[in-house]
């Protein structure tokens, strides 16, 4: 079963998002943007009663940056809507104003959303958000997004501090949902509703969704305050240290079934939880740039949050999530990449009443257990692909993606691409069982002004 609802809520309260962060540019006193509009398409291998076999969406960008003498901008805005529905979603990945390096030397303030790398997990394991937000329009390729909020840098020859603060707590997104006659939908081709009959003590029962919305103020205004130190030789050695005390970016869900007369009634409670977290990750960069190593070892500590016996799925354990990987330069054109994720999470004990029933909603980690390999090639400056297999270890199922990207010429502002993503599954449980049978090839175009 493929539920996702850790979107859902939070698209209720945040149609459109802007906000604010940070990269290095040459200061040069102008300002410089850039457009893109394409088309984005998919064919599924097999049909499905909950899909068309065809989805396609329609997607716009503008990204701009102004630099003067004391002062960087720079910021995005892109928006999606699918063609066969209603249903149009808005994000910025990074939207901020800094200092430059003339106003505060080694030292930089920036207000906004900004984008960088806290967790080098975060970075390969994309379905993680373990550290920064994403966006999931396309959930098998989320987009990570910057962490909205004040930042302080400072940097030297060896070592990196960060210090990030905020009072505002932005829940991630995704396409929309929307609850009807006690079911819920969506037009993501992805989206598999829940079922709406379940069989308890052997007899179908037919099943009756509700949702229970907290106040607004609890969920917009939570505090959050993170450090990250980095420190890296001129050898190729590197370690970090991160401390966080930071919302869970994913909206949590749990379900309360009640029953009432033949009925099953589940309500919907989206939890927004807040947990502090402590990441430590080294490795080593080769200075000739071919090779590199590294592993994350993390320990997070929910609180906030509601987990009761009578609930049909727990909303957040303390978890302790270990990863690791490297990236090799095999020829020329070819860099192979591979890594492990493991995470153990606390238990929790159910109550021994409640009837047999898995709805499935969508987990504070949805791969415990699972490798990735792939690889990259750089044919040309213009063309390059890229093929990835993940392994869900606990539940034997894989996933394969495939793709390539063309940019015709150098004067040419258009872009194409192509390529599928499929599934070979044991079962339907996991992040890459909820997707069996959405097998797709997909294709591109964009054009940038």
């Amino acid at each position: 079963m493929k539920c996702k609802l850790s979107w859902m809520l939070a698209l209720c309260i945040f149609p459109i998002e802007a906000s604010f962060a940070t990269v290095e540019v040459p200061v040069l006193p102008d300002w410089d943007r850039i457009g893109m509009a394409g088309i984005d398409a998919s064919s599924f291998l097999y049909q499905s009663t909950n899909r068309t076999t065809s989805s396609t969406t329609i997607q716009a960008a503008i990204h701009g940056k102004y630099d003067s003498k004391n002062f960087h901008t720079q910021g995005d805005l892109q928006a999606y809507a699918f063609l066969t529905e209603p249903q149009a979603a808005v994000e910025s990945q990074e939207a901020y104003i800094s200092t430059q390096k003339n106003l505060l030397g080694n030292h930089e303030l920036t207000l906004g959303r900004r984008y960088q790398e806290w967790s080098k997990l975060d970075h390969v394991w994309d379905m993680m958000s373990l550290w920064s937000p994403r966006f999931t329009w396309d959930e098998l390729h989320p987009e990570t997004i910057g962490m909205t909020g004040f930042f302080y840098n400072y940097s030297s020859r060896d070592i990196q501090w960060t210090v990030f603060g905020s009072f505002l707590r932005v829940p991630e997104r995704g396409t929309p949902t929307s609850l009807k006659n006690g079911t819920i939908a969506s037009p993501n081709p992805f989206w598999n509703p829940l079922p709406t009959t379940v069989t308890i003590n052997g007899n179908p029962t037919p099943v009756v969704y509700s949702l229970s919305t907290p106040p607004l103020k609890e969920i917009l205004f939570k505090g959050s305050l993170a450090v990250r130190e980095k420190w890296q030789l001129p050898s190729g050695f590197w370690e970090s240290i991160n401390w966080g005390l930071l919302p869970v970016n994913m909206v949590q869900m749990a379900a309360e079934p009640f029953i009432q007369g033949s009925n099953l009634d589940v309500n919907i409670r989206p939890q927004f939880a807040m947990r502090s977290i402590y990441t430590v990750e080294g490795g080593f960069d080769a200075p000739s740039k071919d090779w590199d190593l590294w592993f994350s070892a993390s320990r997070e500590k929910p609180f906030q949050y509601q987990n009761q016996s009578n609930w049909l799925n727990p909303i957040i354990v303390p978890a302790t999530i270990v990863s690791a990987g490297t990236n090799v330069q095999l020829t020329s054109n070819f860099w192979f990449n591979g890594s492990a994720l493991f995470i153990h999470e606390d238990a929790f004990t159910h109550a021994g009443d409640l009837p047999n029933v898995n709805l499935q909603l969508p987990s504070r980690f949805p791969l415990k257990q699972g490798i990735k390999i792939g690889g990259d090639w750089h044919f040309t400056d213009y063309t390059h692909a890229n093929m990835a297999w993940t392994q869900d270890l606990l539940q034997q199922n894989h996933l394969i993606s495939v793709y390539i990207e063309h940019h015709l010429r150098e004067k040419s502002n258009i872009t194409l691409g192509a390529g599928g993503d499929f599934m070979v599954c044991k079962s339907t449980n996991g992040w890459v069982g909820q997707y069996y049978g959405d097998d797709r090839l997909r294709g591109w175009f964009s054009y940038a002004f």
